[in-house]
């Protein structure tokens, strides 16, 4: 050949180990639009393998983000269809042999309420039952409705819905929060309705408290997600008619109120509405949860990425997250 050929003009892509970008391969203007500055932390180029990406869903998270449920065993679901079976039983008991119920406890009832401190007994179980797995709080507002007339029976259980429910919200914020940062990096369902609460805010809590979410279960969230007293306080009081539903059923179960054509007919009303506001905001809760999903994986990723590299220039990661949570991601 006469000569040789000149090189050819190949762009070839820097090494993920160069510098980036390579000094003066860009246009002082370009680089100011592009901002590849010192000052973002994911590019420094004093040291290229801090540029990282944001890490891949795992597993698990890619099944929770589209719905994907993984296979429960044998014991579960036994579990699962137990419980479902003593809440039916419990429901249709109650339903059928109401007023055989409330005969039987009548003696006990009256005992309640002749006794000068009797309003003390039921507010004390309360308190009790609103330490979780307890329950029964629904059970006990229709024994209060049979013992007493209203509105005292309503007093009665609000003072002891809210006294329990306080003691509950503390118990948990000072026992369990570092116990409930675990669990929110290993469960993801728990982990999303905590996400959501704390965008969520006041109104989430107190629709929350309006669905079919156990009061007193929800409240162990509020408490260990950083609701502040004042908020979760706030919606447990503009919250306590739900509670109060299960006692106007109760009055109406008092032989005294048994061929009241007005206590029977607003005792139907009460129940369909609070059947129908329970309903409504557990749907809502649920569409809620639905559309935070994709955001709330993204910040698992992004926690996992401040794991690995210093994204917020210290190390910790997304700061929303406690630290147990970007150690256990």
């Amino acid at each position: 050949m006469s000569g040789s050929n000149p090189p050819m003009n190949i762009n070839m892509p820097y090494p993920v180990y160069a510098a980036y970008p390579p000094k003066g391969h860009f246009s002082s203007e370009s680089e100011s639009t592009l901002n590849f500055s010192s000052q973002n932390p994911l590019i420094h180029n004093d040291d290229p393998r801090k540029i990282l990406r944001t890490p891949s869903p795992t597993q698990a998270e890619f099944n929770f983000l589209n719905g994907i449920k993984e296979g429960k065993t044998t014991r579960q679901k036994i579990q699962s269809y137990l419980i479902i079976a003593v809440i039916l039983t419990i429901i249709i008991l109650i339903s059928v042999y109401n007023q055989k119920i409330v005969t039987a406890l009548t003696p006990m009832t009256n005992w309640l309420h002749d006794h000068k401190f009797g309003f003390l007994i039921p507010i004390a179980i309360l308190i009790v039952l609103s330490f979780p797995p307890l329950f029964g709080h629904e059970i006990i507002a229709l024994l209060v409705g049979v013992a007493w007339d209203l509105p005292v029976a309503f007093v009665i259980i609000a003072v002891g819905t809210i006294l329990g429910e306080i003691a509950n919200y503390f118990t948990f914020k000072y026992a369990c929060t570092a116990r409930s940062e675990k669990l929110e990096a290993k469960e993801l369902s728990y982990g999303l309705l905590a996400h959501v609460v704390r965008q969520g805010g006041f109104l989430m809590v107190l629709i929350i408290r309006f669905s079919a979410i156990p009061p007193h279960l929800a409240t162990t969230v509020f408490a260990t997600v950083g609701i502040s007293f004042w908020t979760f306080l706030a919606a447990a009081l503009l919250s306590l008619p739900k509670q109060l539903t299960s006692v106007y059923v109760g009055y109406g179960f008092k032989p005294s109120q048994k061929d009241n054509k007005t206590t029977n007919t607003v005792e139907k009303i009460v129940l369909v509405a609070g059947i129908l506001v329970t309903i409504a905001a557990y749907v809502w809760v649920n569409r809620q949860m639905q559309a935070a999903k994709p955001d709330f994986i993204y910040a698992r990723r992004k926690a996992r990425q401040g794991k690995v590299g210093n994204v917020n220039g210290n190390g910790t990661g997304d700061a929303n997250f406690p630290a147990s949570f970007r150690e256990e991601v």
